[in-house]
């Protein structure tokens, strides 16, 4: 006997906060003075003090069992923090944001492999829509220049790394380890991998502003800790394909907050390249997690 899995309301809303958080993060990032080798200093220092107090209130007893299981998606999303800041430096910000999209499809099509669930045609359908939607709206700004080969391969290993952070996350979410020690594990070792590269490359670090450090903890709250909190905690109920494509939501955000906040244009294009992924997404959550489920 088959039954039909579909994407329960509680759950969809928690993974469209988690997108509108993430999509307003690189329009936070143009509202501070610093570096983006600097941003990323304060933001990897910030987030473990900010995760553990989230535990201490909600009295999540610290797991070492949430370490372990941390470890590699938490090395993963380390260097995935490097290479996908530096991707945006090296090449044109139209080939690393729809480059870095790729992740999406490699979660779709890694997905039954690594974690046995079920990929349907229709999500493969509204992946390719997807994608052609947000190349519109990244495309679709005309800045497309300063691409390098070099810039590319670092979106492109960007991506292979988020993929590699989401899955093996989601792989240790459905072995029972809890959110928020799961995220500050994760936070730990994100911090062990980026510190010594900012502190390399960075050459900005004294003396921020007030006003600096509040964007950045800013980041480090919405993005950061609500963002992947609730994202972490719908991996347990959501299969990993219909998140990835949800995800893609983060761009046509992205480009709406850059527009109400710092007047930035938006072209034709980009509005009808919105609307395809906006068409394409209600698609994911009608049709893309109705998989038979024995």
């Amino acid at each position: 006997m088959t039954t039909e899995r579909r994407l329960a309301p509680v759950h969809l809303m928690a993974i469209l906060i988690a997108v509108f958080s993430w999509g307003i993060g690189p329009v936070l990032t143009l509202a501070t003075d610093f570096s983006i080798n600097a941003v990323i200093f304060y933001r990897t220092l910030l987030w473990p003090p900010v995760l553990f107090a989230v535990m201490f209130v909600r009295k999540v007893p610290f797991q070492v069992k949430g370490i372990k299981a941390s470890f590699v998606p938490g090395m993963f999303f380390g260097f995935s923090t490097i290479t996908g800041f530096v991707a945006f430096h090296e090449t044109s910000i139209a080939n690393a944001t729809v480059i870095g999209n790729v992740s999406a499809a490699l979660s779709l099509f890694l997905a039954p492999r690594l974690l046995g669930e079920r990929t349907t045609l229709a999500q493969v359908i509204f992946a390719f829509t997807s994608f052609v939607g947000v190349a519109g709206v990244v495309f679709g700004s005309g800045g497309t220049g300063g691409a390098t080969l070099w810039g590319d391969a670092l979106a492109l290993m960007n991506a292979i790394l988020w993929t590699g952070y989401f899955l093996t996350g989601k792989r240790a979410r459905l072995d029972g380890v809890n959110t928020w020690s799961f995220l500050f594990g994760v936070s730990i070792n994100q911090l062990i991998v980026v510190m010594p590269w900012v502190l390399v490359t960075a050459n900005d670090l004294a003396n921020p502003s007030l006003r600096d450090l509040g964007v950045v903890m800013t980041m480090v709250l919405l993005p950061g800790t609500i963002g992947h909190g609730l994202m972490v905690w719908t991996q347990r109920f959501v299969s990993a394909g219909t998140i990835s494509l949800l995800s893609l939501l983060g761009p046509v955000l992205s480009m709406v907050f850059a527009w109400w906040f710092f007047e930035q244009g938006v072209a034709f294009i980009q509005l009808v390249g919105a609307a395809i992924v906006l068409l394409s997404l209600a698609g994911v959550v009608r049709y893309g997690e109705r998989s038979p489920v024995s």
